[in-house]
């Protein structure tokens, strides 16, 4: 039925009540339906809160100088000027809370000038070591004291490192004293008991002195003095350098299992690319008192930018006979009272031009997430 037929059929309808007397009724208006409610509107999600943790350790631009002059009679009768030593020059790196970064290099490179800096044995020629956003350099008194105790040290020898006229108990309690976390003599004693044995010692060695005792057995007599100031961040100058291989594993083994325990933070410095492979998440190259390349461990083993990156592993020896082409590293480590101009590694680099004697390359980010200073990298000629 079409709209016109519709609408004779209600006419219709309206004459016959009109003739049986019943008033027309109106047609019911036709009541829209309620416009639906406008949906509310919808608060957008949140994004997620990824902001950005602070590193632990902050280090900005720092370098070293060294007055290695002779004295100055001697320099005014001789006609000799003053010599400085650019021991460490202009190195920047940051370490996450339980993270390990390795630095590694030839002897002589900065290294262990770095790893004084960072506990204060050394304060820095130019620029700053801040640690969880506070100045070490600024810092005295009862706060420098408190920041200080976050941040301990294990020596490379451990003959050396270690008072041979004092019992291990003595060694041991000495920063819980110094730091005065405990008092009364008993816990102290339990402590230092406890701390042996965290080690892989016995509370009985507290008695005995350092002489009795083996190289990996004093090595971790020093991992327990750092302990016992409950340390939030270590610098471990070449810890197992002097030790047996056997030795050695034990020892990286114990460490690894205290960072886990105690959320631990390493500067681990050494020129044994098999134990940084071991114990690094990441990996400073430093060469001549500059970091030339810092990567992830795993970037930097399996696609290494810098040159002398590359020439350092493949001083590795090849236990799997790959037959890959090896380029050994070739020449000796300038002399530091007279670094070359440039960058100081081109008189060693087959990949040396003009640029690289003339200017002094800047640590850039490179393609593979890593950072290297070296202008062939920069140009694409690596």
């Amino acid at each position: 039925m079409n709209t016109i037929e519709k609408l004779a059929e209600r006419a219709r309808e309206l004459a016959e009540r009109e003739a049986a007397g019943k008033p027309a009724q109106a047609p019911e208006p036709t009541v829209p339906p309620p416009a639906a409610a406008p949906p509310e509107p919808r608060t957008p999600a949140a994004p997620p809160v990824t902001a950005a943790i602070a590193p632990l350790i902050e280090v900005d631009d720092i370098a070293k100088v060294f007055d290695v002059s002779a004295p100055w009679l001697n320099r005014v009768i001789e006609r000799k000027p003053r010599q400085l030593l650019y021991a460490v020059d202009g190195v920047s790196f940051s370490i996450a809370r339980g993270e390990t970064l390795a630095l590694v290099g030839e002897s002589g490179c900065g290294k262990s000038t770095v790893a004084r800096m960072l506990v204060g044995l050394y304060r820095p020629t130019r620029g700053t070591v801040r640690i969880d956003g506070h100045d070490l350099a600024r810092l005295s008194g009862k706060s420098g004291q408190a920041l200080r105790r976050r941040i301990q040290m294990i020596f490379q020898d451990p003959y050396a490192s270690l008072n041979p006229r004092w019992q291990v108990s003595e060694i041991i309690a000495e920063p819980i004293r110094v730091h005065r976390l405990l008092a009364r003599p008993t816990d102290i004693t339990r402590r230092v008991g406890e701390l042996l044995q965290h080690v892989g010692l016995t509370p009985a060695d507290a008695a005995r002195f350092p002489h009795q005792f083996s190289g990996g057995q004093r090595q971790r007599i020093s991992i327990a003095r750092a302990l016992a100031s409950q340390p939030e961040f270590l610098v471990c100058d070449e810890p197992t350098s002097a030790l047996d291989v056997s030795v050695q594993a034990q020892v990286l083994n114990l460490m690894r299992d205290l960072q886990r325990a105690a959320g631990l933070t390493y500067l681990f410095i050494s020129h044994n690319l098999a134990v940084v492979h071991h114990v690094a998440d990441r990996v400073g190259v430093m060469y001549l008192g500059r970091i030339v390349e810092l990567a992830p461990k795993t970037t930097l083993f399996a696609n290494p930018q810098h040159p002398y990156t590359r020439m350092l592993l493949d001083a590795i020896p090849d236990t799997a006979m790959t037959g890959r082409a090896r380029t050994p590293v070739g020449g000796e480590v300038p002399n530091p009272l007279n670094p070359p101009t440039g960058c100081t590694f081109h008189p060693r680099c087959p990949l040396a031009d003009a640029r690289c004697r003339r200017e002094t390359p800047r640590l850039l980010p490179t393609a593979n997430g890593a950072q290297a200073a070296c202008h062939a990298v920069e140009e694409g000629r690596a």
